[in-house]
C-alpha cells in the first residue's frame, strides 16, 4: 500500500468537517509520513483516529454547481465544490487551480482557524510524493473555498521591534475591550472586530520584508502559546508554516503576509488571559531526532502537526523559540 492510497481511501468518503469542527485526519496523516516516512504508523494512527473521532461522510446527492462563487462560503456545498474542483483540476493542472483560488480569494486564508490552508499546504506537498494525490489537492481546494470567510486588512505598519507593544495598547482600546466582554466564541468576537473601523485603524503590520514579517509573527506567536498552550496560538504557528509552504502560488507574497498577519493579531486578541511579552532565548539541549520522535509518538493530532510545523519552520528561521513551544506542546 502507497501512502495516496491511504490518504484517498479516507478522503473520498469522508467530510472536511466534523460535527462542525475540522477533519484533521489528512493532514495527520501526511505530517505523521513527512516525520517518520513509516507507511505502517500512519495506518495505525489513521485507524486510531477513525475510532475515536465521528467524521462526518461525504454525501453522494448534490445539485452541480457550475461556478465557483456558487458555493463560496458554503459549508453544506462541499460535494458540490469538490465535483467542480476535480474537473477544473484536470483541466488545468494542480498548480494552477492553488494559484487561482489563492489569488482570487486571499482574504480566505485565515477560514476555519487556518485549516483551509494548512490542508492545502499539505495537499501541494503531498502531491510531489505521488501524483494520485492530485484527489487530496481537489478536496482541499474544495474545503477552501467552502468554508471562506474573509479577513478585512488592516494597513498601518510599524516597525517590528515595536509589535509587543503595539499589541498591548491595541487591546487595552475601548473597542477591543467591548468586544471581548460582550461575544463569547471565536467566529462572533472576530466577526465583531473586522466590522469596527476603529479596530482596522489601530491594528497594525509589520515593516519590512518578508524575513522580517516571519520573524515578527513568530516573536508574537511562540510567546503566546508559551504562555497559554491556546490552541488558537498553535493554529497561528501552523498557518505560518502553510503560508511558507504556498508562498509561490501568490502573485503578491508580501501582500498575502499583510493580510495573513492582520488575521493572527486578530485571533491572538480572542485568547483569555494572553500577556504579550518578547520572547526569551534559551537554548534548548533536545536534538532534533529525539523531538521528533517523541512528536510522533504521540497520539495527538495536534502535537503531530505542530511537530512537523517546528522542524520545518526552524529549517528557515532556526529560533530556540520553535524548540520551547514544541516541548510545551508535547508536555502537556
Amino acid at each position: 500500500m502507497m501512502l495516496s492510497e491511504v490518504i484517498n481511501q479516507y478522503g473520498r468518503k469522508q467530510s472536511p468537517y466534523m460535527e462542525g469542527l475540522v477533519n484533521h485526519l489528512p493532514m495527520g496523516q501526511f505530517a505523521l509520513y513527512k516525520l517518520t516516512k513509516d507507511l505502517k504508523k500512519v495506518i495505525s494512527y489513521t485507524e486510531f483516529y477513525n475510532e475515536r473521532f465521528e467524521v462526518d461522510p461525504v454525501s453522494g446527492s448534490f445539485s452541480p454547481k457550475s461556478s465557483i462563487e456558487q458555493c463560496l462560503g458554503k459549508r453544506e456545498e462541499y460535494e458540490a465544490c469538490l465535483d467542480l474542483m476535480q474537473r477544473e483540476v484536470s483541466t488545468h493542472g494542480v498548480d494552477k487551480m492553488i494559484g487561482k483560488i489563492l489569488n482570487a480569494y486571499p482574504l480566505g486564508i485565515s477560514s476555519g482557524l487556518f485549516h483551509v490552508t494548512i490542508r492545502l499546504a499539505y495537499a501541494k506537498e503531498a502531491v510531489t510524493y505521488d501524483d494520485a494525490l492530485t484527489e487530496e489537492v481537489s478536496r482541499a481546494l474544495a474545503y477552501y473555498v467552502t468554508a471562506y470567510r474573509e479577513v478585512t486588512p488592516f494597513y498601518r505598519k510599524v516597525p517590528k521591534e515595536e509589535i509587543h507593544q503595539t499589541m498591548k495598547r491595541l487591546m487595552k482600546t475601548p473597542i477591543v475591550e467591548k468586544v471581548l466582554c460582550q461575544n463569547d466564541s471565536l467566529g462572533q468576537t472576530m466577526k465583531a472586530l473586522y466590522q469596527s473601523p476603529e479596530y482596522l485603524s489601530s491594528g497594525f503590520l509589520i515593516e519590512g520584508n518578508e524575513s522580517l514579517k516571519v520573524q515578527g509573527l513568530l516573536d508574537l506567536c511562540l510567546p503566546a502559546f508559551d504562555t497559554t498552550r491556546s490552541i488558537v496560538a498553535l493554529h497561528c504557528i501552523t498557518g505560518l508554516h502553510a503560508m511558507l509552504v504556498l508562498k509561490d502560488y501568490f502573485n503578491d507574497f508580501n501582500q498575502a503576509l499583510d493580510i495573513y498577519t492582520t488575521a493572527v493579531i486578530t485571533h491572538l486578541l480572542s485568547i483569555d488571559g494572553i500577556a504579550f511579552q518578547k520572547p526569551v532565548s534559551e537554548a534548548v539541549l533536545r536534538p532534533w531526532p529525539e523531538l521528533l520522535g517523541e512528536g510522533a509518538d504521540s497520539k495527538d493530532v495536534h502535537t503531530i502537526k505542530f511537530t512537523y510545523t517546528c522542524h520545518e519552520l526552524f529549517k528557515r528561521y532556526p529560533l530556540e523559540g520553535l524548540k520551547t513551544s514544541l516541548l510545551h506542546q508535547i508536555n502537556k
